[in-house]
């Protein structure tokens, strides 16, 4: 991932939507999404790498292929909830924000559930 060329990308669309802020809102508002799409794209393209060292790490513990899944599943959740409240958090929404990050935070929990069984299973295995 080059973020360096993130970086800059994102202070120049930050100098164009302040130059056309006080002319038209709306297309600040677009510039700032399409911006925001363009660089969240770029870093998730460099995930592919990421996630095939987390498989590895899980695999070489010997631990269950379902664990990953669940892990990445949430890191996606993470990723996907922080990006969109952002947006809504920028075009002043802050309680849509609010409110993306709280359906982010339940889709966590329940993604996690599963983990969280055999984690109980395991605690519950060690006092017996």
């Amino acid at each position: 991932m080059d973020i360096v060329g993130i970086c800059a990308f994102a202070l120049t669309a930050v100098f164009v939507c302040k130059s056309v802020e006080s002319d038209a809102r709306e297309i600040k508002l677009l510039l700032v999404t399409v911006a925001a799409v363009i660089i969240f794209v770029k870093a998730a393209g460099s995930l592919g790498s990421i996630f095939a060292e987390i498989r590895s790490l899980f695999y070489e513990g010997d631990a269950d292929p379902q664990y990953v899944r669940i892990l990445l599943k949430a890191l996606g959740i993470c990723y996907l909830t922080d990006f969109a409240s952002g947006i809504c958090r920028d075009s002043g929404e802050n309680t849509l924000a609010s409110q993306t990050l709280m359906a982010g935070k339940t889709a966590l929990l329940i993604t996690s559930l599963p983990m969280l069984e055999a984690l109980i299973g395991v605690i519950k295995t060690l006092l017996v």
